[in-house]
């Protein structure tokens, strides 16, 4: 675990009836958490020096949360001696006051992959061990913040590189709640699934309280890497042929015979159905098929690839997003037979009356050609005919 602070741990309820506390020398940062009676305004903060503090206008030092029924300001190196709360105070609940909190991290791996989802969890400690104050908890935000690094190469001078920051990307808020990979409910542990849906690249990573309950980051700095899982979707037309996803890893990155893959699928009229497989040794692909059922409509598909990575040894989880389709069903594949069929048998017909055309065509020339040696032979033998008649007798 990454800490980002250590703090005295202290937490404190107050009731008195003038509503002061006293803070310790040695506290370096504080967070009063003042209940109110409702109806009732933001309560005002009085310094041992007389300066008063309001929730829409106090010390840069200070964080101020408010909603209904309840404040919460931290002060960091908040002046020693003692202070007060003016207002509706709750005579039940008082003010009470924690100190030097711990914001813990698990340590990200140095070398990420791009799709990858992991389990990444966080939590406040006071002495080492989750701190439980529900109402203080409940109104934390944590956030895991990618900062995008680019290298720029300065032309002026021999400098090594310097960085640049890009604009910042969101990419999971944690939560206690006990849903998903939240393994306890209201145990101090946050929990997010960490989504790394970001380009590859060099990121300085920030977990962090952005809510204005307190400020507190832990920095860490990654390499975000291609995915190093290939997958395709081959959509069937046919009824006898199904449809498939192939995943593929790479084997310079991936150890052969580890990936496993997990998929929902949805057809059309038809309850979601799973389908589960695993590679075998040496093996880095694996065919997912479920078949055409023949009905139309819209359908989808979606799941997850679990690997090993080659180097570390690390487990990897990919989520595969959902990809939609429409499933063409056997009639629309007869008509669209049919379809083809007629426009072969029209290809024949145009082919059969070409061809008697052609048929027409040399029939019609050598009719010609016979009349026109007919005649040429009566030319012929007529002139012989007279050539005889004109011969004069001896």
């Amino acid at each position: 675990m990454q800490i980002s602070s250590a703090w005295a741990q202290t937490e404190t309820r107050l009731t008195w009836l003038d509503n002061r506390f006293r803070v310790d020398p040695a506290i370096e940062q504080i967070s009063f958490i003042v209940t109110r009676e409702q109806p009732s305004q933001s309560v005002v903060l009085v310094a041992p020096d007389g300066r008063k503090y309001y929730a829409n206008r106090h010390s840069k030092t200070m964080s101020w949360y408010t909603d209904n029924g309840m404040d919460i300001v931290s002060i960091n190196h908040p002046m020693a001696g003692p202070w007060q709360a003016l207002g509706k105070v709750s005579a039940n609940n008082g003010i009470r006051f924690i100190s030097n909190i711990q914001l813990q991290a698990e340590t990200l791996p140095s070398q990420l992959y791009q799709t990858e989802v992991l389990k990444f969890s966080a939590q406040l400690t006071q002495n080492e061990q989750p701190l439980l104050l529900r109402d203080f908890l409940d109104r934390v935000q944590l956030k895991v913040i990618f900062y995008p690094l680019t290298s720029i190469l300065s032309n002026q001078s021999n400098q090594s590189n310097q960085s640049n920051e890009s604009a910042p990307i969101e990419v999971g808020q944690f939560s206690d709640d006990g849903q998903k990979y939240d393994e306890v409910a209201g145990d101090g542990i946050f929990t997010v699934a960490l989504n790394v849906d970001v380009e590859p690249g060099k990121y300085r990573v920030e977990i962090a309280s952005i809510n204005g309950v307190f400020k507190r980051v832990v920095e860490q700095t990654v390499l975000v890497y291609p995915t190093p899982i290939i997958t395709s979707f081959v959509q069937s037309h046919q009824p006898l042929t199904p449809h498939s996803v192939d995943i593929e890893t790479k084997a310079d990155q991936i150890l052969a015979g580890s990936l496993a893959a997990y998929l929902v699928v949805k057809q059309p009229q038809q309850k979601p159905t799973i389908i589960q497989q695993s590679s075998h040794l040496q093996q880095s692909h694996l065919v997912l098929s479920w078949p055409n059922d023949g009905q139309i409509g819209k359908a989808w598909w979606r799941g997850w690839a679990y690997v090993t990575d080659l180097l570390t040894q690390r487990e990897l989880v990919f989520r595969l997003p959902q990809q939609n389709y429409t499933q063409v069903a056997a009639v629309a594949a007869d008509l669209s037979s049919s379809l083809v069929q007629q426009q072969l048998k029209q290809q024949l017909i145009v082919h059969h009356e070409q061809q008697q055309q052609r048929l027409f065509w040399v029939v019609v020339t050598n009719i010609v050609i016979i009349i026109s040696v007919l005649v040429v032979l009566l030319i012929w033998r007529r002139k012989r005919v007279v050539q005889s008649d004109l011969i004069v007798p001896k």
